[in-house]
């Protein structure tokens, strides 16, 4: 099950970006992944965006009508975005608005790495010792999951 959570965040806060509409947080609990991603779209605050509303599709990619904001942790081809990200269980997102443009950030929540509760990038979800043992169980060691890749790998 996946759950998209609100953030309240604070004002009070010098020199830090607000969100417009807020931030969700998008929460791994079980079963397949590609429930994470089906919730993007009902996590992504009701505002004008810049770029467009995006189509999300099953996989994580993202369409957008005009050319894609640049998303880390996500591969551009054309105006559809990938997600780059290895597959992790522990891996929540955060989804918000700022300045007019979609943000889409993996935030670790595996305790035994040292990212946890922290915005991870692809390389270091890749290099995390519980990613780094899954990716060696499926035979996929030191190689990025492709969109082309049977669901679940």
């Amino acid at each position: 099950m996946v759950k998209p959570l609100p953030c309240d965040c604070p004002d009070d806060q010098p020199g830090r970006a607000v969100p417009t509409g807020g931030c969700n947080y998008i929460v791994y609990t079980g079963g397949s992944s590609d429930g994470l991603y089906r919730l993007v779209e009902q996590a992504i605050p009701d505002v004008e965006l810049a770029h467009g509303r995006p189509i999300i599709f099953s996989d994580g990619s993202l369409e957008f009508p005009e050319s894609p904001p640049t998303l880390p942790g996500y591969r551009a081809e054309g105006r559809r975005l990938y997600p780059v990200w290895p597959p992790c269980p522990h891996r929540m997102l955060r989804v918000q608005v700022i300045d007019k443009t979609l943000q889409i950030a993996g935030i670790c929540g595996n305790p035994e790495a040292g990212q946890f509760g922290e915005e991870a990038t692809p390389d270091q979800c890749q290099n995390c010792p519980t990613c780094q043992a899954r990716l060696w169980a499926i035979g996929r060691t030191g190689a990025w999951t492709s969109p082309a890749d049977p669901p679940g790998t």
